[in-house]
């Protein structure tokens, strides 16, 4: 139940979030299940901060987690070589929300999503911010 808590606490404080960034006025006429509905399991960059929250997650085998971008010029990046900070567990498949350059960001709003295979701790960065501390893991559980 823990996990359900999670998201619902998430959701909520990335809605507000989203709203205050966007000028919204509380009007709750949007499109039902649109993105912004549900913002993710890990929001990057809560209030411009740079930031992981949850700094920690647990996910299980087979999850996909999803991170939320709720301020500009962030990333997620969980390839060893791309900063001394990255771990991840024999056998894992590395993830980046980027493709190329490692200091290509997601638009403010958007998502990213990494289905986990295997169990684990991962340890991953925002490359642009790794160096001012924005790192999180990820633990993924039988």
């Amino acid at each position: 139940m823990t996990h359900v808590s999670r998201r619902s606490l998430l959701r909520t404080t990335g809605l507000a979030a989203a709203g205050v960034v966007a000028g919204c006025t509380g009007d709750d006429s949007g499109d039902a299940g649109s993105p912004t509905d549900t913002p993710g399991d890990i929001v990057a960059g809560p209030g411009g901060a740079y930031a992981f929250e949850p700094e920690s997650y647990t996910a299980s085998v087979g999850e996909t987690v999803t991170w939320y971008f709720a301020s500009p010029t962030h990333n997620v990046g969980c390839r060893p070589g791309d900063a001394p900070q990255i771990a991840l567990p024999d056998g894992a498949e590395p993830f980046a929300s980027y493709e190329d350059s490692a200091g290509q960001t997601v638009p403010q709003g958007e998502t990213y999503e990494h289905t986990f295979e295997t169990a684990g701790e991962y340890t991953y960065v925002c490359i642009p911010h790794s160096r001012q501390g924005m790192v999180g893991t990820v633990v993924v559980e039988e």
